[in-house]
């Protein structure tokens, strides 16, 4: 699987960005107000992940447990012991 690179991540969230301009125009419009406080709520998230992009870069995860495919950890679910 091919690593996605940073310049196109702020394009999927350009892309993101216009489809919620949409969604808010399309909602003024027939004056749905639950609708317009979504997406304004998503459009500060899509503006925050794209913020911290720009600036702090990307870090890869590092994980001292062994990964699956999944992305999860191999001794996932977890098990506790109870007392």
């Amino acid at each position: 699987m091919e690593k996605i690179t940073k310049r196109e991540i702020l394009e999927y969230l350009e892309t993101i960005q216009g489809e919620i301009t949409d969604i808010q125009h399309r909602s003024d419009s027939i004056g749905d107000s639950e609708n317009r406080c979504s997406s304004d709520t998503l459009e500060e998230l899509v503006n925050e992940l794209r913020f911290n992009i720009e600036t702090q870069g990307l870090k890869e995860a590092k994980s001292e447990e062994p990964m699956g495919p999944d992305g999860l950890p191999l001794n996932f679910p977890y098990h506790t012991e109870s007392n």
